[in-house]
């Protein structure tokens, strides 16, 4: 199973994953941060890739999972690359 992990820097400077979106039969399911995850769900992500990006939902599957890490790339509030399961 394809997924990606979120992370959210602590006090003492280290990661800790607060949620994490991955394919379920095709579907993107997100687990963890009610607030994060409400916000992907009503807001989506912007898609990169397109000139101009365009917003994508997680009803897109893997191309929404691809462009997390291009959306959450702050010191405060990290996506990881896709990872396997």
């Amino acid at each position: 199973m394809q997924y990606v992990e979120f992370y959210k820097l602590k006090n003492d400077g280290s990661q800790e994953v607060i949620a994490t979106c991955g394919m379920k039969d095709g579907v993107v399911v997100c687990e963890g941060d009610e607030a994060l995850i409400e916000n992907l769900a009503k807001d989506g992500i912007l898609d990169y890739s397109q000139a101009p990006p365009q917003k994508i939902f997680s009803k897109d599957g893997p191309r929404f999972l691809e462009q997390l890490k291009y959306n959450f790339k702050s010191g405060y509030l990290n996506a990881s690359e896709i990872k396997e399961k």
